[in-house]
């Protein structure tokens, strides 16, 4: 659970996918722009096999982040493990074909979309956040993508957290940038499936959610 925990706390963390449009900075001004919007992350593992996908052990990622326009991206790391082995976690290695747990990997296949074929809400108490519609996904060359429908719910557990990272960065020119994000994040139980995948058989110690808002500011001044 821990190594789950960390990996969504680095992704929610990460500078947003849609970012509000602002005049490019003249010498010697001021440069500043706000973004704001809702986020939604998860991590799972399903055992068993799936319809047309090898393996039997499939481990996923996805998160959703943007405002009124969105985007929606993760993964599925597909092994074949051994009885009572149990694959690396989220996939770790990708394409060694033997790795030492006793299982062979597969392949990856990537998920995406955005807001013109998903809609997804966060409520404003937190309390819930749900992504409906239909998602794509694909292998590593891109080929045989598929469109399967997503229907996912996270309800909230726990108390309400708040944190703030922020990055300071000087161009050649002198130019100097500070961007900062603050971000309210519930973790969240997962219910309902992508696909085949059902986010209920989903053994729970495997499986991570979490959903909130986001607020990001850069300011930059020229010399």
């Amino acid at each position: 659970m821990t190594s789950l925990t960390a990996r969504l706390a680095a992704a929610a963390l990460a500078v947003p996918l849609v970012i509000a449009t602002a005049g490019t900075a003249t010498a010697g001004s001021k440069w500043t722009y706000k973004s704001s919007g809702s986020f939604a992350s998860a991590s799972w593992m399903e055992e068993g096999g799936l319809p047309g996908v090898a393996g039997n052990y499939h481990v996923g990622f996805l998160e959703v982040r943007g405002d009124k326009a969105f985007d929606v991206y993760g993964d599925v790391t597909d092994w074949s493990c051994d009885e009572g082995e149990l694959p690396p976690e989220f996939g770790g290695g990708h394409g060694e074909e033997e790795p030492e747990t006793g299982c062979t990997f597969e392949g990856n296949r990537f998920i995406y979309g955005d807001s013109s074929m998903v809609k997804f809400t966060v409520d404003r108490k937190l309390n819930a956040a749900t992504l409906v519609g239909n998602l794509v996904v694909s292998d590593h060359e891109g080929e045989g993508p598929v469109s399967p429908t997503v229907n996912m719910t996270w309800t909230g557990i726990g108390g309400i957290s708040k944190s703030t990272s922020a990055e300071t960065y000087t161009d050649p020119s002198g130019a100097k940038s500070t961007y900062r994000t603050t971000q309210t994040a519930r973790e969240g139980d997962i219910e309902g499936k992508i696909g085949l995948m059902i986010f209920d058989n989903a053994p729970n110690e495997f499986s991570y959610g979490s959903f909130g808002t986001y607020r990001t500011d850069e300011r930059t001044t020229t010399p």
